[in-house]
């Protein structure tokens, strides 16, 4: 893969830019700590800013779960118990003089470490699952944790552990903040925030374009554990005290209305969020009983004006962004060929069978493609086609039979590992990601095809500054290949169906195939979009040097492009051939058209042949 290098200077630039927030934000938070503190007036509201810092930790931490991988925990209270305990313990009983706060520093450090381990405890299998069982075992994890709390006398009971030396202020808790805020952006805006992103939209298609979605759950789920473990050491370091009761379900609930009011997957929503939630009560304090329904009100009138919050998925920075869009584009990046293949066959199918049940979908199926080699696989309607494609692509292991994959067996492989194998597909029913932008889509396939990891893209450093121009680079030439390019930054679910289509193509080939399998391209496209199609579809096998297996039920377009044709009919081979043998084979005709038929097609031609 090709690289670009940047001077030492430049990347030094790039790199003090990239901090200068935080480097200009401690000292400002410092001098204004020194400037008001001890002064009556502004104690209370010192507190309630502190409060909205540690707010801010805990709701940005869990829309790294609930807005970027769109799962649902609603357990956070737990894990910022768990940092907050161990920080205590190790403040209470360590040295008290700590001038520099280096101990204290390390006792953050111990919580966050013991908040992300068990933040890896509960989501390693909790996370392979799909549908609410996060939300169960974490809401389950959070009250296990305080009842362990209250019934343990190291960690002070019910009463709680008190006094907890003061090591936190304003300037560490919102220096903290920042730092969260900084991790959550960077993260967001590399490629593993895009890989967080195509988890949220479609797991199936995130898979199929390389990306590990279990793997990438887990990651962001320890991160937002460790994080919450830091607000939680926080918390108690100002307070003084710590108490099970501030860690109930109740909390955690009002975590998950920060992130779903800011909005699911926004930073700065989360940020705005956590600063209203958290001083709306407290200046609704007068109005004793009446507040909390001043704030439910308040609530559901935001949702209604705002269903998907505050600021959806955009961030603020996103319109300054767009305000800067319009940049010179580095010439000279070539979407990559793909490399010459040192084995016989790309695909090598042998007699693989799938039962559901009692049901035989596919038996005894064969195929070998070789490299540049375009084949189409045919039949009706239920005939097993793409259960076909779901084998060779990992989402069903086979029953019976050996599927190789660039002479590797691909039984027990998960479809991202396959997709890293070569094989990258598109769906019969489209599986864009469809809250991303056409460009965003491309470049999330690009994902496995970088080396850059989560420490470089929060430290941006000359990797990740690399490797994002690449593959900007590659996203862009692949949609002009596609005559997308005026769609760029248009979202996915916009777009026209045929563009659609092509956009899926585009992205399946981001993630450098040495073979494609196109799942019914032509559907609901008129005949001129399926004479472009035909067109396409040829001009991609020679520009990318990739097989192409086709499933497709439009005859002209199977016969015009295809080198060889494989018929299923209810998940048996029926023929195999060039497409001038497939056209006249009996068998095949029967299959779409009936017996009937078939007797008359052979009767015309025997006659034809007497005459």
């Amino acid at each position: 893969m090709p690289f670009f290098g940047g001077s030492a200077l430049k990347h030094s630039r790039r790199a003090l830019e990239a901090w200068l927030p935080f480097v200009a934000a401690v000292p400002s938070l410092w001098i204004i700590q020194s400037a008001f503190a001890g002064q009556p007036d502004w104690e209370y509201a010192f507190q309630n800013i502190n409060h909205i810092g540690i707010a801010i930790i805990l709701a940005v931490s869990l829309n790294l779960v609930n807005g970027l991988t769109g799962q649902f925990s609603i357990g956070h209270a737990g894990f910022m118990a768990v940092g907050g305990y161990v920080t205590a313990l190790l403040l209470i009983n360590g040295p008290q003089d700590d001038p520099y706060r280096i101990f204290f520093i390390a006792a953050l450090a111990a919580g966050a470490l013991a908040a992300g381990l068990a933040g890896y405890i509960v989501g390693k299998p909790s996370l392979r699952l799909r549908g609410d069982y996060l939300a169960i075992v974490t809401l389950g994890f959070g009250e296990i944790i305080r009842v362990i709390i209250e019934n343990t006398r190291a960690f002070g009971g019910a009463i709680g552990l008190s006094p907890i030396p003061h090591r936190a202020d304003f300037t560490w808790i919102w220096a903290f903040a920042i730092i969260t805020i900084l991790i959550s952006k960077r993260l967001r805006d590399s490629t593993h925030g895009r890989a967080f992103l195509s988890v949220r939209e479609d797991e199936v298609a995130a898979e199929a374009m390389g990306v590990d979605t279990t793997g990438y759950k887990v990651r962001a789920f320890v991160i937002s554990s460790a994080l919450a473990g830091i607000a939680g050491g926080l918390s108690g370091a100002f307070e003084g005290n710590l108490a099970p009761q501030s860690f109930t379900f109740v909390r955690s609930f009002e975590v998950v209305a920060m992130v779903v009011l800011g909005g699911m997957g926004s930073i700065t929503g989360s940020t705005i969020a956590a600063a209203v939630l958290t001083l709306l009560p407290e200046y609704l304090r007068f109005l004793a009983n009446l507040r909390m329904v001043i704030y439910s009100i308040a609530l559901i009138v935001l949702m209604l004006v705002r269903p998907r919050g505050l600021f959806g998925t955009t961030e603020a920075w996103d319109w300054v962004r767009e305000l800067w869009r319009k940049r010179i584009r580095k010439p000279g990046i070539e979407v990559p060929r793909a490399a010459p293949e040192v084995t016989e066959f790309l695909i090598d199918v042998d007699r693989a069978t799938i039962r559901f049940g009692g049901l035989t979908a596919v038996s005894d199926f064969s195929l070998q493609v070789k490299p540049r080699e375009l084949v189409a696989l045919i039949g009706p309607n239920g005939a097993g086609k793409t259960t076909v494609f779901n084998l060779l692509t990992g989402v069903y292991p086979p029953t019976e039979g050996r599927i190789l994959v660039a002479g590797r067996d691909t039984r027990g492989l998960a479809p991202h590992v396959i997709a890293h194998l070569g094989l990258a597909r598109t769906f019969q029913n489209i599986r864009l990601f469809r809250e991303l932008t056409a460009f965003d889509n491309i470049r999330v396939a690009c994902h496995h095809l970088t080396r850059e990891s989560m420490a470089a893209a929060i430290r941006q450093g000359q990797l990740a500054e690399v490797e994002e121009d690449w593959v900007a680079e590659r996203a862009d030439q692949l949609l002009a290949v596609m005559g997308l390019s005026n769609r760029r930054d248009s979202l996915a679910k916009n777009l026209p169906y045929g563009e659609q289509r092509r956009l899926e193509i585009a992205r399946a080939l981001a993630t450098g195939p040495k073979a494609l399998l196109l799942d019914e391209p032509a559907a609901g496209t008129n005949a001129k979009e399926k004479g472009e199609l035909m067109t396409l579809i040829r001009a991609i096998r020679d520009r990318f040097g990739v097989a192409i297996v086709l499933i497709e039920h439009d005859m002209k377009l199977v016969m015009g492009v295809s080198e060889r044709i494989l018929v299923l009919d209810h998940g048996i081979t029926i023929a195999k051939g060039l497409p001038r043998e497939i056209q006249s084979n009996p068998k095949v005709i029967e299959a779409y058209l009936g017996e009937k038929y078939a007797r008359e097609h052979a009767a015309q031609i025997a006659q034809a042949g007497r005459t």
